[in-house]
């Protein structure tokens, strides 16, 4: 009886996973809490309870991030660390969700889970138990905001507008809220309340998208001609030196490729687009300037090794090349394992990415600026899933730039997730991204996250747009999580009254009937 438990639980997690990409499979998300929710109220043991909630967490890792093992299927000499990843990664992330099991076991010890009252207060305190979960592998050891629950809104612009100005945090409690109402919903029978909620969470949002335009700061009048490059260089060829001339040449050419030379223009090119270190590879520089119109100015990501403190430093890095100027920001948050290897005095492991020097991490601002033509432009550079973290930028900034190579996880859902992430940041600023991945997706957004151009996986090519520049003023940007704070005590107002409202009207249905 154990054992089918722990598989029927497994399989809801795992179709919780698989679901949370996909916004049309949103009820398969509502029954998989409704399924995980009643189990957990109807087991009395703390330990069960604890299993259960690994069992379930286990299922969803591995259902919406089993593209992690890819990078370990790039090189032969990693094939034989892919199955432990498999198993390994779902298992540690899956005790974050032991904590919603643990806390709802506890509470439904005080308080009758089961009973029909207090529908939307029971789903409050449920919900927040489920977010903190989330802000917990958000931020604890370095953090993962992948895969929140907020995400699975992330490609309909009308939804997310909320993230205006409570962020991706507001967004993921308010879509958890909406979920597990609906779950306990079916859970205690209650079909009118199912029906009545089910709309109107998504209509509020669709009519707040509707009003909320007057939120957003536009430089109407500053406008700027982008292009972005996605050469769709194979992994496996990346970093061979008998291919490095052709794939400079081929970026080259999809970046004068059909342009006017009297056009100013910003090019982005992907993360370590060039595969050598620029900054002492003057000759190479020299090539690329010499072929790129000087009214263009080029954002690449190529590698930096700097001798400054005595030994040889390396960073991922981003370059702003602009005639002869060039300008560099470099990589903060690394990839573990791929650019370098935790506790490496303790276990020293192959990295995934070629060579095996750890890269270092880069101390400078998290802010650029580029005049092209008479307008000043600031923009927030981020490298690889930098982008999948808020950042809090107070100056004015107009734009977002964010670089990486997501060819590491081929065609699975990795790249899908990651876009998710960074449009995020978009919404929470109100100002676009360009966006320029190896393999894809590369993608222009607008102020309001809105996809207008894009480049589809394991496509070569590019995409020229005249965006206009955002502000950096949104609500949220100005007060930060604390908006969530705020919108987490405006909800457990809400379910206080709907429940305050509900109770007098069976008490006094009830004293009608007598």
């Amino acid at each position: 009886m154990k054992k089918r438990r722990f598989f029927f639980l497994f399989f809801n997690g795992l179709l919780n996973g698989i679901s949370i990409s996909i916004l049309i499979l949103f009820p398969v998300i509502i029954f998989t809490y409704f399924n995980f929710i009643k189990i957990l109220i109807n087991e009395n043991s703390l330990k069960r309870n604890f299993f259960n909630g690994w069992v379930f967490g286990s299922g969803f890792f591995l259902g919406s991030m089993y593209w992690i093992v890819s990078p370990f299927l790039v090189y032969e000499k990693h094939y034989i660390f892919a199955p432990f990843i498999l198993i390994l990664f779902p298992l540690l992330m899956g005790l974050f969700f032991c904590v919603p099991a643990i806390c709802t076991s506890i509470l439904n010890k005080k308080i009758n889970l089961k009973s029909n009252s207090f529908l939307y207060l029971k789903s409050f305190v449920l919900s927040l138990f489920f977010f903190f979960s989330e802000i917990l592998r958000s931020k604890l050891f370095g953090g993962l905001p992948l895969n929140l629950t907020a995400h699975i809104l992330a490609f309909n612009s009308s939804l997310i507008q909320f993230g205006k100005i409570f962020g991706v945090f507001g967004v993921s409690f308010l879509t958890l809220n909406w979920f597990i109402i609906l779950a306990n919903s079916i859970l205690k029978k209650q079909k009118k309340t199912f029906f009545a909620i089910i709309f109107f969470v998504p209509a509020s949002l669709i009519i707040f998208d509707k009003f909320s335009n007057h939120i957003l700061q536009k430089n109407d009048h500053n406008k700027l001609k982008v292009r972005v490059v996605q050469p769709n260089i194979p992994q496996e060829k990346k970093w061979d030196r008998l291919y490095m001339q052709e794939h400079i040449d081929k970026l080259i050419y999809l970046t004068n490729k059909n342009n006017v030379d009297e056009e100013k223009k910003l090019i982005v090119w992907p993360e370590v687009a060039v595969t050598f270190y620029l900054n002492k590879e003057y000759e190479l520089q020299k090539y690329i300037q010499d072929r790129i119109p000087e009214n263009f100015t080029l954002v690449t990501g190529a590698l930096r090794r700097d001798f400054s403190k005595g030994r040889a430093a390396l960073y991922n890095s981003l370059y702003l090349i602009q005639g002869e100027k060039v300008f560099i920001y470099d990589k903060k948050r690394l990839v573990p394992f791929g650019e370098f290897i935790p506790l490496r005095n303790f276990f020293d492991l192959v990295k995934l990415t070629p060579g095996s020097t750890d890269y270092s991490s880069g101390k400078g601002n998290n802010k650029m600026l580029v005049e092209i033509g008479n307008q000043r432009i600031d923009f927030e550079p981020s490298i690889c899933y930098e982008a999948i973290f808020q950042t809090f930028s107070y100056d004015e900034v107009n734009l977002l730039i964010n670089i990486t190579n997501d060819a590491w996880f081929g065609n699975f859902s990795g790249p899908k997730q990651h876009l998710a992430a960074s449009i995020f940041r978009s919404v929470e600023k109100g100002i676009p991204l360009l966006r320029s991945a190896n393999s894809g997706i590369s993608v222009i957004t607008n102020e309001r996250g809105k996809i207008l151009e894009t480049i589809d996986l394991n496509e070569s090519g590019f995409i020229d747009l005249e965006i206009t520049l955002g502000k950096n003023l949104t609500p949220f940007m100005r007060f930060g999580n604390l908006m969530v704070l705020i919108l987490i005590f405006s909800i457990m107002m809400a379910s206080l009254l709907m429940d305050g409202i509900i109770f007098n009207f069976k008490k006094r249905l009830k004293t009608t009937r007598i």
